[in-house]
């Protein structure tokens, strides 16, 4: 598992079957200081997750699939939790709850 940033919503007209009803998003993963880490990656998304949400990103493509109930579905990433608060040496670096600060990055 990763975390996330979810930073687009993707539009396909046309996408595979396996896709059908479930929105693709772009998540840039970020590391424990919740800075950029590696490129984005296209995501499906089982959880509901708007932009700027933080996400846990399954990375491990059969998994994907088994959660498709597609071993054919040419899926390798998913959001499959939506973050509350991520807490990083007994201090609280990430709280959804908590009111954005003017200048705050991300």
């Amino acid at each position: 598992m990763n975390l996330g940033r979810v930073v687009r919503k993707v539009v396909a007209t046309f996408k595979h079957r396996a896709f059908d009803g479930r929105p693709l998003l772009l998540v840039q993963p970020v590391d424990l200081a919740l800075q950029p880490k590696g490129p984005e990656v296209l995501a499906i998304d089982f959880m509901g997750a708007d932009l700027d949400e933080v996400v846990l990103l399954m990375k491990e493509g059969s998994s994907v699939q088994q959660l498709l109930g597609d071993k054919e579905a040419p899926a390798d990433a998913a959001i499959v939790g939506i973050v509350d608060s991520v807490c990083l040496e007994g201090r609280t670096i990430f709280d959804k709850s908590a009111p954005a600060t003017a200048g705050a990055g991300g």
